[in-house]
């Protein structure tokens, strides 16, 4: 081998070995060739957090692993920008689907997943405290005003503007007075503030729930749910006080309650169907029969 072949033969080891060392050290700061686009691009991931463990992830139909035993998480990394069919199944529980659009350098986040069974939501129904009504206050036919009578039936003045209305439920939520009016007259949800009544929602409204968090207030229409945060949020999706979630419902609502998560909401149709509804809709909402 002659002198010449011998330093090409370096060279182009050289060459190869810095170019190797180059992609296997841009691949590991998160950045891959992208066939599609014919461009590196910097890579996303995926957290998902579920309430427990073995949850077989499947990420465009390929199984990809299970959330952990310790702390029934999974992640992936290194995906590459674009959108991904997420599938969770465990088994005897009903699967979730989702889809999460990925973002270059970012990680999509699904940390309220919770996979569940008729047994568990039906002994969560059995087990719940039953609805408190507030006896206590009313509001007076002649002058429209919001009244509480207390323990030794002493009567207070409560509000100092006067509504008229049929249909209405009164609720006294985290020291809060709502007044819920399904009343066509004058419908929608009004929160008492230094003795007026302010609207927060427009719509009728049957009953209000609020979470075990205290953070979200339900308002339970007919064919409707809207979630209203009460407070800002500090996990993922980082809603900020006042934020609505308006989610419809294809069947009349005969009853509805929070689940213990505060991410979602058991509800009861007039035909007796029970359905597991999510909040977060982070890759689309599940609303699942149970």
């Amino acid at each position: 081998m002659s002198q010449k072949t011998k330093s090409i033969i370096l060279i182009v080891s050289f060459a190869v070995f810095f170019s190797v060392s180059y992609l296997v050290i841009i691949y590991a700061f998160g950045w891959q060739f992208d066939f599609k686009t014919f461009k590196w691009q910097e890579t996303g991931g995926i957290l998902v957090k579920t309430n427990t463990d073995a949850v077989r992830v499947f990420i465009n139909d390929e199984l990809k692993g299970k959330t952990s035993f310790l702390s029934n998480t999974f992640i992936q990394k290194n995906l590459l920008p674009g959108q991904y069919a997420l599938l969770f199944k465990k088994d005897k529980l009903p699967e979730i689907s989702k889809n999460i659009k990925i973002k270059s350098g970012e990680a999509g986040q699904l940390i309220h997943l919770y996979l569940t069974d008729a047994d568990e939501i039906a002994e969560f129904i059995a087990n719940s405290e039953p609805k408190k009504e507030n006896p206590d206050y009313f509001i007076n036919k002649k002058d429209g005003l919001l009244y509480r009578q207390s323990e030794d039936e002493k009567i207070e003045k409560i509000s100092s503007e006067s509504v008229y209305i049929k249909d209405y439920r009164l609720k006294v939520l985290q020291k809060n007075i709502y007044l819920a009016s399904s009343d066509g007259d004058a419908p929608g949800v009004f929160l008492l503030e230094q003795g007026l009544w302010k609207q927060i929602h427009s719509l009728p409204a049957n009953d209000l729930i609020i979470s075990p968090d205290n953070k979200k207030l339900a308002i339970i229409e007919s064919y409707e749910i809207t979630v209203l945060w009460l407070k800002d949020e500090n996990e993922a999706p980082y809603f900020e006080k006042d934020h609505k979630e308006i989610i419809k419902i294809g069947e009349k609502i005969k009853e509805a309650l929070w689940f213990k998560t505060s991410w979602h909401l058991i509800y009861i149709t007039e035909s007796g169907q029970t359905r597991f509804l999510e909040i977060d809709p982070t890759g689309g909402r599940s609303d699942i029969l149970i």
